[in-house]
C-alpha cells in the first residue's frame, strides 16, 4: 500500500507547515507570507475568510513601525500571493464556516508572528540540522507561533471535512503581533470576537511539557508598553551650556527613577531599551526617544505602576523645561479561563492521553487576555490553556525549538475536543 499524501495525512501536513512557517519567520503586523499561507489553505477548504484589513481601523494599531513595502516584496518572493498582500495594510484575517445543523458559534485563536531572536547555526540545533531553519537574520519562530499557526490550519482541514456532522458557527481568528502584546487589542471589539459563544486560545510549552495539559494557567503578567520621545533644546556644550535644556540628561534622570519602581514593590517589573539620541558630544542634547514596558500581576497593579511611570516622566520634563509625548505600542491583561468550559477541555484531555494538571504559573504575557475578557463580558465562556511541550532551549533563545510528537499529539487534542464540544452525536 502507498502512504498517504501529505495532504491526506494530518501529521505530515501538520509538520510540513509548520516547517514551512519557521523557516520564514516574520515579525508582528508584516506576516504578509504567513497570513498569504493560511488565506490560501483556508480558501481552499471553503472557508468565508475576512481580512484584518478590512475590520479594524489600521491607522488605530499599536506599535506597527514597520517598512511593509520591504516586508511585502520579501513576502512575494517567497511565494506570497503578490496580488492579496499589495493592497493590505495590516496582516492576519478571520475564517468562517457553518454547519447545517443549529449550534454555538465556536471560536479558536492562533498567533502568527515570530519574534526578534536570531536562531542557532549549531548544527546540533534541529532546524538547521534538517533545513527548515529561519532564512531571515535576526528573526525566528522562538516561541513556537509557527506551530500554533499550523494547528490552526490543519484543525481548520479537520472542521472543514467534519462539518456536515458538526453543530453551529467556527471561527478561526489568526492573529498577528502577539509579542509586544499588540494584536489582541486592535481587534478586541470586532462583532467577530464578541459574538462568540465561546472561544479557545493555546499556548505550546511554557509551563508544560509533553504529555500535559494545563486548565488553568495562572501568574499571567499585565502589561503596558511605550514610546517616549522628550524633546530639549540643543545649546554648545562648551561655551554656553545653560541655553540648552539637555533631553538626554531629562531621560536618564527619568530612567533612573523608573528602574527603582521595581525595587518599591517585588511583583512590578520595569524595563527600558532602544535608547537613542543622535547628538555629538559637545552638543546639548535636544531630542531622545526610548521604549519601555511595566508588568505587574493584576489590571489594577499594573495600570498604577503605568501612571507612576507616566507621572515621572511629566515630572522630570517639567522640571527640566522639556517637552514629551508617551505613545503606547503594547498592552497585556490578565486572563481568567470559564470554568465552563473545563468539563470538555478535560475529557478530551484525558481521552488523548495526556496529564492534566489543574494550574500552573505562565510567568509572562499574553495579549489573548482582551479576547477573553471580550467573550466573558457578554457573559459567554472563553479560555486559554497550555499544550505541554518539551521545548528544546528556552522561549525567545537562538536554541529553541519545538517537540513535533506531542504537536501532532496536540493536533489530535484538538480534534477530539472539537468533536465534543460540537459533534452531533457521541
Amino acid at each position: 500500500m502507498s502512504k498517504k499524501s501529505t495532504i491526506d495525512d494530518p501529521d505530515r501536513l501538520l509538520i510540513s507547515i509548520r516547517r514551512d512557517l519557521h523557516r520564514h519567520p516574520e515579525p508582528g503586523w508584516c506576516e504578509f507570507r504567513t497570513t498569504s499561507v493560511i488565506f490560501s489553505y483556508l480558501k481552499s477548504f471553503g472557508y468565508q475568510i475576512s481580512m484584518l484589513d478590512r475590520l479594524i481601523n489600521t491607522d488605530e494599531i499599536l506599535g506597527d513601525g514597520s517598512d511593509h513595502c520591504s516586508e511585502k516584496k520579501r513576502a512575494a518572493a517567497e511565494g506570497a500571493d503578490a496580488e492579496l498582500i499589495g493592497p493590505l495594510r495590516c496582516t492576519g484575517l478571520i475564517a468562517t464556516i457553518s454547519s447545517v445543523l443549529p449550534g454555538p458559534d465556536t471560536g479558536f485563536r492562533f498567533d502568527i508572528d515570530a519574534v526578534a531572536v536570531g536562531e542557532s547555526d549549531s548544527p546540533d540545533h534541529t532546524p538547521n540540522r534538517l533545513g527548515f531553519a529561519s532564512v531571515h537574520p535576526g528573526i525566528s519562530h522562538a516561541c513556537g507561533h509557527d506551530g500554533h499557526t499550523a494547528l490552526g490550519i490543519v484543525l481548520a482541514k479537520y472542521i472543514s471535512e467534519n462539518i456536515s456532522r458538526l453543530r453551529g458557527k467556527f471561527t478561526l481568528i489568526f492573529q498577528p503581533a502577539e509579542e509586544g502584546c499588540r494584536g489582541a487589542w486592535s481587534i478586541r471589539n470586532l462583532a467577530q470576537i464578541r459574538n462568540l459563544d465561546r472561544l479557545f486560545a493555546f499556548h505550546l510549552g511554557i509551563c508544560a511539557t509533553s504529555g500535559q495539559l494545563v486548565l488553568h494557567p495562572d501568574h499571567f503578567l499585565v502589561s503596558n508598553k511605550f514610546r517616549v520621545e522628550i524633546h530639549g533644546r540643543s545649546a554648545h556644550a562648551g561655551i554656553e551650556p545653560e541655553k540648552g535644556i539637555n533631553a538626554l540628561h531629562c531621560a536618564a534622570a527619568a530612567a533612573d527613577r523608573i528602574f527603582r519602581l521595581a525595587e518599591i514593590r517585588p511583583s512590578a517589573r520595569t524595563n527600558l531599551g532602544c535608547f537613542t539620541s543622535l547628538n555629538a558630544q559637545n552638543v546639548i542634547c535636544d531630542y531622545v526617544s526610548f521604549t519601555g514596558e511595566c508588568r505587574d500581576v493584576t489590571d489594577s497593579l499594573n495600570a498604577q505602576l503605568y501612571q507612576e511611570i507616566c507621572s515621572i516622566i511629566q515630572e522630570e520634563c517639567a522640571r527640566f523645561g522639556a517637552r514629551y509625548t508617551i505613545t503606547p505600542t503594547g498592552i497585556a491583561r490578565a486572563v481568567v479561563n470559564s470554568p465552563q468550559l473545563d468539563e470538555p477541555v478535560c475529557r478530551a484531555a484525558a481521552e488523548c492521553g495526556l496529564e492534566i494538571i489543574d494550574s500552573a504559573p505562565f510567568n509572562a504575557c499574553e495579549d489573548c487576555g482582551h479576547l477573553i475578557a471580550a467573550v466573558q463580558n457578554e457573559g459567554n465562556s472563553a479560555g486559554y490553556y497550555v499544550l505541554g511541550n518539551k521545548i528544546c532551549g528556552r522561549h525567545h533563545s537562538p536554541d529553541f525549538d519545538l517537540d513535533e510528537k506531542a504537536l501532532t499529539g496536540s493536533l489530535h487534542f484538538l480534534f477530539r475536543l472539537t468533536e465534543l464540544i460540537a459533534g452531533s452525536a457521541e
